[in-house]
């Protein structure tokens, strides 16, 4: 692998591209729980609930000279060969295709792990291996049967993988002989599990007779590989593993170490799963029942099939990943930004001369992508509940206005030029997103610390699921104002309009410092303004206490000063249009009210005395101001 494969490899495996491959398996599976996952240890497997993919598979897509045998095979123009993002794409969407096939119709966990064949790590081992060249044929079957569109990846990918294996100059045909040279040197289960893992998964290739040693097992147990990976009934299926095991249990040796390295990645470059170690759920799961009517490469008869044309697709495979890689290669080149903005840019008090904001916007922090699953995970409950819940609020009819009327409700002004005299405009219901945009301003102050800060955390990650699948615009901002500094921070956590990949930067909400509230609340008028243009906005200021900020010991912005002074703001903000709504995070057994502090601050304040109640809250705010 070259510096510029390196790098497209490095680009590619994004958490947007993951994302991605996610969403197909999801659609792929009918089931929006299943989940993918990027690694680089040349193999790819599933355990009916997660998926993981390899892009980089036996350093495949960076193999020029085999995906030019490949494109040669499939009578396609060199695009792959010459493109290492369309090879890696299209590689990595093959891996998903052929693991999400297994969560259909292969049964999760695996029959052998049950079956009293399996006394011993060889006899089970070769139990897998019979099942899984069984299973593997029937699942690409199933793909060109019973989808459009999966025949590609599929071919590409199985002819990718035994040509990147073989490195050998020259036709199919001299790639193959060196193949079954090298077979001959090995113990007579595996040359036999070779042989019948080529016959079956490509058919292709004309086989030799076998060698004398397995000649006879061959012969017995052909039409049952045949047989077993076009049964449709995964139960059934497993019978045909079961039936070949016992015909050819003379060939497993009496050592217990059986190195299969090289036949799982020539064979299949997809991981011999699963084993007893590999199942992760207890969740079993049954293969559909599906009829297949033709396989990958041939017909039912096992005669070869003529090769589709596949130009059309292929252009609209390219042209989607050109789209993807121009997503991936925006977000991987997002870097960090600062905007300091001074406290004269803003009609504050004087009180605030001099200080000034810094607004950050943090690169994604793609290190907390498995943390952030995990919270999703705990709270896909509550997510999925509230999205019910804003889906039919959303269904609600709500008031739009329509102009160029010749009568109506009013007169727009703006029209009476109009020489036909279409200046009237009338309201009328529909159904459809209400236009706002809503602002969380989360206190980031010191007090924050501990059982607060992990609810804040909690109630945005699940207010950010909820709004953005239900198309409302928003962004959550930590703010603090930096003690014996002129300075306050802003972090923008979640942006308007925010990339997948800054949802992280949620789980990296802090706690420390002060907060210099009044200025930061003119900051965020003028923030929603500038980034959103809708007719209505939302600030919901999320505090656990009165704004302190002290700089080197004068005092200035402390109770009742600071009180006074955002008071102010809230209400200055309000009558220009801005809608503010604080939530008090108030222990009950403390005898300091953050509710009654807050009420003395803001015209409408909410109190939350049980953190775990706080994403509900917060979510009720939202829903009454969308009704």
């Amino acid at each position: 692998m070259d510096k510029h494969d390196k790098e497209i490899l490095k680009l590619f495996q994004c958490d947007y591209n993951r994302s991605v491959e996610e969403s197909f398996a999801q659609i792929l599976t009918e089931n929006d729980l299943v989940r993918l996952f990027f690694i680089n240890e040349d193999q790819a497997y599933t355990d009916g609930k997660n998926i993981v993919v390899d892009p980089a598979i036996n350093d495949t897509f960076a193999d020029k000279k085999a995906l030019a045998k490949v494109e040669d095979f499939l009578s396609i123009k060199p695009q792959f060969s010459t493109d290492s993002w369309s090879a890696i794409k299209l590689i990595t969407r093959a891996q998903n295709i052929h693991e999400s096939l297994h969560i259909l119709y292969t049964n999760h966990p695996s029959e052998v792990l049950s079956d009293s064949r399996a006394s011993t790590k060889i006899s089970t081992k070769v139990l897998a291996m019979i099942r899984n060249i069984i299973e593997d044929a029937f699942i690409e079957a199933v793909g060109c049967s019973v989808y459009d569109n999966l025949e590609l990846p599929l071919l590409f990918s199985r002819l990718a993988i035994f040509f990147s294996e073989k490195q050998v100059e020259g036709t199919i045909d001299r790639a193959f002989k060196s193949y079954q040279k090298k077979a001959k040197k090995t113990l007579a289960l595996l040359q036999y599990m070779n042989y019948m893992g080529v016959f079956l998964l490509y058919p292709i290739f004309k086989l030799k007779k076998p060698a004398c040693r397995i000649r006879k097992y061959v012969k017995k147990t052909k039409q049952l590989f045949l047989d077993g990976s076009i049964c449709g009934d995964a139960k059934k299926r497993y019978e045909y593993t079961q039936k070949i095991f016992d015909i050819i249990k003379p060939l497993l040796p009496k050592d217990e170490e059986l190195e299969s390295a090289e036949f799982e990645k020539l064979i299949f470059g997809y991981k011999l799963s699963p084993y007893p170690q590999q199942i992760a759920t207890k969740d079993a799961s049954q293969g559909r029942r599906v009829v297949v009517t033709r396989r990958l490469f041939t017909g039912l008869d096992n005669n070869q099939l003529e090769l589709e044309n596949f130009d059309q697709q292929i252009q609209n495979e390219l042209l989607a990943y050109e789209k993807d890689k121009e997503k991936t290669i925006v977000i991987v080149k997002t870097k960090a930004t600062t905007v300091i903005w001074e406290s004269q840019s803003f009609d504050t008090a004087k009180i605030h001369n001099n200080i000034k904001i810094i607004e950050t916007k943090p690169k994604p922090n793609l290190n907390l992508r498995k943390a952030y699953q995990n919270y999703y995970d705990k709270y896909r409950l509550n997510i999925n509940s509230y999205n019910k819940r804003f889906a039919q609020l959303l269904k609600a009819r709500i008031t739009t206005r329509e102009d160029k009327k010749l009568f109506g409700q009013g007169i727009a002004s703006k029209r009476l030029a109009d020489v036909k005299k279409r200046y009237w405009y009338q309201k009328v219901s529909d159904q459809g997103i209400p236009d706002i945009a809503v602002l969380l301003l989360i206190d980031g102050s010191g007090s924050m610390a501990g059982a607060r800060r992990s609810s804040a955390i909690v109630a945005s990650l699940v207010l950010h699921e909820v709004l953005k699948k239900q198309e409302v615009i928003h962004a959550i901002v930590e703010h603090r104002a930096i003690y014996n500094e002129p300075k306050v921070q802003h972090n923008v956590l979640v942006d308007f309009f925010a990339k997948d990949e800054e949802k992280f930067n949620i789980l990296a909400l802090n706690a420390s410092e002060g907060t210099r509230e009044g200025l930061s609340l003119y900051w965020a008028e003028k923030y929603i303004a500038n980034k959103t243009f809708c007719e209505e906005n939302l600030i919901i200021v999320l505090s656990d206490g009165e704004p302190a900020h002290d700089i080197n010991g004068d005092g200035s912005y402390l109770p009742p000063a600071s009180i006074k002074d955002t008071a102010a703001a809230a209400k200055k903000i309000s009558k220009r249009g801005t809608k503010i709504i604080a939530v008090a995070l108030d222990d009950a057994s403390a005898d300091y009210s953050c509710y009654n502090a807050l009420k003395k601050i803001y015209p409408t304040v909410v109190s939350c005395t049980d953190l775990a109640k706080l994403t509900g809250q917060l979510l009720t705010i939202i829903s009454h101001f969308l009704g």
